[in-house]
């Protein structure tokens, strides 16, 4: 397939080429676009089908769970996911940010999105371009890096190209990302929480308002 590449405003990205991304998501399509910390590769995150898709074009092993983008913490109870206490008000803190939290996924997610244990990485991102996709979507988006599994980190959209082109429908061009590294990951469904990958956001930072294992 040929893979469409569109120029966007990373700071303030234009209706018609959100427009053009939401469509394509709608459709079930794979979009990549940039986010805070890497392009991810988004697709509809409630369509069994797209979420197939995304683990086809990344070569990513079935069971592994994918992450997902959110446009707020109060969109959360929307998707039947539970928190324990405490840990939305922390949220808030971080979010929109680089931190991806495991939770135990609700029933809305398919079982090819939640792999084996039944859960799901949940990410309020803070670059514009993501916002605009996720609110002019109006649902959650796979926010998984838009790589081969094991690949480079794609920081900006040659390097999309090179990996996933001729495999996805389109991808957003806003020039080099601001952080180029992927989120922290924390695992919510244990009490205390555990850092299962430390990324943007450093465990002091984390430390000083979550308990940690």
């Amino acid at each position: 397939m040929k893979t469409r590449t569109v120029a966007v405003d990373p700071k303030a990205p234009q209706i018609e080429v959100v427009g053009q991304a939401v469509e394509a998501l709608r459709r079930g399509g794979l979009v990549a676009f940039p986010t805070d910390t890497l392009y991810a590769l988004g697709a509809d995150a409630l369509g069994a089908d797209a979420v197939e898709r995304v683990l086809a074009v990344k070569g990513r092993a079935r069971g592994k769970p994918l992450s997902v983008l959110v446009s707020s913490v109060d969109t959360l109870a929307s998707l039947d996911v539970s928190l324990a206490a405490g840990v939305p008000d922390a949220l808030r803190i971080f979010w929109p940010g680089p931190l991806t939290v495991v939770v135990k996924a609700g029933e809305k997610f398919p079982a090819v999105l939640t792999g084996a244990a039944g859960t799901v990485g949940l990410r309020v991102p803070a670059g514009p371009v993501a916002q605009a996709i996720l609110t002019g979507f109006g649902g959650p988006v796979i926010g998984t890096s838009a790589n081969k599994s094991g690949g480079p980190d794609p920081d900006d959209a040659k390097t999309v190209q090179r990996a996933v082109g001729g495999q996805i429908d389109l991808i957003l061009d806003g020039g080099r990302v601001t952080l180029g590294v992927p989120s922290t990951v924390l695992d919510c469904t244990t009490a205390p929480a555990r850092i299962l990958r430390e990324g943007a956001i450093p465990r002091d930072k984390l430390a000083a308002v979550i308990a940690l294992a």
